[in-house]
């Protein structure tokens, strides 16, 4: 079911196009649609009043799809954009990263001339995706984020990982969330930089890892076994106490080592690169997974999967959605989880939002799946809840020794 929509602006500056464009999205709902036919007629609709959704073109005289995104960003002017081009899928592909490169919301690109299918499907996805990713910017301060860490109040909520042949729940990613007193649960891009900035990414880690394993010893006792996930930053890499550290709150919890994985992104940089690798090593030598997270989004992608002993694969959510007709990214994922089979890593799939999504991962091969589709990051009491509610079976999912 697609979200309502109010206002759809189309920037474009064929009439046909825009005739064509138009009558897709009343059939999408659009309960009002404007029209710009250059690019700088698009930027005067935007400034009178921002749409709830924009169609931009990026062949236009005057101003160019790609300047008017520019000019987007330098006037904080951020409603979802949908680009549209009669061009190859690889130029829109680069479009669209300059656009999320600039802060922008690109739901993502399309080729002319346009279908209802495939852009009521990117419609479907408003409001859904990685949304805490794009807040603006912290009203914390570094006082607030210390007190909520003293207090307890950053907490971890869990995400299904599914797997994709059978509906199993395999898995849960712990993801911080700050359960403010006043202001609810806060997202985690308006506490986080100051975490790493502060020094204290290490203790949240495990602070989490410790409430995770607390939750798991809680959850076993009505039969819920399965491994739990928590990011690793690059920041915490180094120094003689992490390892000592992870150990000592696994053996305090009696937990198997086999149910922690820690997810490291691909794009981190490691200062000491050498002790980077041993404190991976030990920690996998401690029984512990190792993930490679975001895969796809950096460019060291093979050094990185040859110098540490990964046992999982995430691959990132631009390779996962709106992937059809896209024969050139396809290829790409094609190669990831045919290298990562030959590397016996498991593989999953972040950020699945529609049907579509999960047919087409699952039916390239991918062994798991996390995302809105299945459900949003919970807190323990909803996790239960939904595990009891949507029945999957729990099975133990083991890393690779």
């Amino acid at each position: 079911m697609m979200p309502p929509i109010s206002t759809i602006l189309i920037v474009d500056d064929s009439k046909t196009h825009r005739l064509h464009a138009e009558d897709l999205c009343q059939q999408c709902g659009a309960e009002e649609i404007r029209q710009a036919e250059n690019g700088e007629q698009g930027l005067l609709r935007m400034r009178e009043a921002l749409p709830d959704l924009v169609l931009l073109d990026l062949e236009m005289p005057k101003l160019d799809g790609i300047q008017v995104l520019q000019q987007m960003a330098k006037e904080g002017l951020n409603p979802p954009v949908i680009v549209t081009s009669g061009k190859d899928y690889m130029l829109i592909s680069s479009v669209e990263i300059m656009g999320h490169e600039l802060g922008l919301t690109i739901l993502g690109g399309l080729k002319k001339p346009l279908s209802f299918e495939n852009l009521s499907d990117l419609i479907a996805r408003l409001g859904h995706g990685k949304t805490d990713d794009h807040a603006v910017a912290s009203t914390f301060s570094d006082v607030d984020v210390r007190r909520a860490l003293d207090q307890g109040e950053i907490v971890p909520f869990y995400q299904p990982k599914m797997s994709l042949n059978d509906n199993q729940l395999k898995g849960a990613e712990m993801l911080a969330r700050w359960n403010h007193p006043e202001q609810g649960i806060v997202s985690p891009a308006q506490f986080i930089p100051i975490i790493e900035q502060s020094g204290w990414i290490t203790e949240l880690t495990l602070k989490l890892l410790q409430v995770g394993l607390r939750q798991w010893q809680e959850w076993a006792r009505i039969g819920l076994r399965i491994p739990l996930s928590v990011n690793l930053s690059a920041l915490s890499l180094q120094g003689e106490t992490l390892v000592p550290a992870i150990e000592a709150c696994i053996r305090t919890s009696r937990v198997p080592a086999r149910f922690a994985i820690f997810e490291i992104t691909e794009t981190a940089v490691a200062e000491n690169l050498a002790e980077a690798i041993g404190i991976a090593v030990r920690l996998r030598l401690s029984g512990v997974g190792l993930s490679i997270d975001d895969f796809g989004t950096g460019f060291a992608t093979l050094q990185q999967l040859t110098r540490f002993p990964f046992t999982e694969l995430k691959i990132d959510q631009s390779l996962v959605t709106s992937m059809a007709n896209k024969p050139h990214m396809e290829a790409i994922l094609n190669s990831v989880i045919e290298l990562a089979r030959r590397m016996q890593l498991t593989t999953v799939a972040e950020g699945i939002e529609t049907e579509e999504d999960l047919h087409f991962i699952s039916s390239h091969g991918c062994t798991l799946g996390q995302g809105y589709l299945f459900s949003r990051p919970l807190d323990a009491t909803a996790f239960e809840a939904w595990v009891k509610s949507h029945k999957p079976t729990a099975r133990m999912t083991l890393p690779q020794n």
